[in-house]
């Protein structure tokens, strides 16, 4: 297991895809993050902190702390913990929802603004959001695309004034609920590109923290430039390639 402020993946032999982190590794993952909040290393830098820690040191430092792991990370409160998660990935943070009050401090977690953006451009990915978006509500970013699939075609459900002959040719696909997204109310950047909408979509004009809103290539896709009027945050907006743009470029 490797670990910093920003991931923590498992991965078995030459094997490197994650799988679930035991509840006891995460008890120190937890403890050694909680500490590191605590108190500013006596070093000149993080760095030379963490040159100084060797594997064995970091093996005899988890073998100390799981022994009373369990009683100190139960003292921390949903609060506290949430503070923790925001030091990790969405991903990881889904990984550490491994009982019920480390779903409810991941409920409150506020994921940070980093390289990482979920992107929704598979079937399995659009299962994720799904949960996410309950388990995971305050995520920050969000990348909307095509949504491949082995056997039937997917889309999302049609918005209002669809294209009807796009939606009579589409009318066999698996469609989805873009409406989900709504639950991310702390959404500051959202991106979407060649994605399978057809008509007006309101939810994706109702983020009052966002900051940054790009639409590229969206054949179907129905809006006004007047409905950025309900993002009172954004700064940038990209739009790219959409047939069904209206409105006033300057609002």
């Amino acid at each position: 297991m490797s670990s910093d402020n920003n991931n923590i993946t498992s991965s078995n032999g030459g094997d490197q895809s994650p799988f679930l982190l035991s509840k006891a590794d995460l008890y120190v993952m937890l403890l050694l993050l909680h500490s590191s909040t605590s108190f500013a290393p006596e070093t000149d830098s993080a760095n030379e902190m963490s040159l100084a820690l060797t594997d064995d040191t970091v093996e005899e430092t988890a073998e100390e702390l799981s022994a009373d792991a369990n009683d100190t990370v139960e003292q921390l409160s949903t609060d506290e913990v949430a503070i923790i998660f925001s030091s990790l990935t969405p991903k990881d943070i889904m990984r550490a929802r491994v009982c019920k009050a480390w779903r409810e401090a991941a409920k409150k977690t506020l994921v940070p603004l980093t390289k990482f953006v979920k992107s929704v451009r598979s079937y399995k990915a659009m299962r994720a959001i799904r949960v996410m978006s309950t388990a995971l509500p305050n995520l920050q970013q969000l990348s909307i695309c095509g949504i491949s699939g082995i056997g039937r075609k997917n889309k999302y459900s049609d918005g209002e004034d669809p294209d009807e002959e796009n939606a009579q040719r589409t009318a066999s696909h698996r469609a989805h609920d873009i409406n989900i997204i709504s639950n991310f109310r702390k959404l500051r950047i959202l991106m979407i590109k060649n994605a399978p909408l057809n008509g007006r979509y309101p939810v994706l004009f109702n983020f009052q923290l966002l900051q940054k809103f790009s639409i590229k290539e969206c054949l179907y896709l129905k809006f006004d430039l007047e409905m950025l009027g309900g993002l009172s945050s954004l700064k940038e907006l990209v739009c790219e390639g959409n047939q069904h743009m209206t409105g006033n470029s300057g609002v």
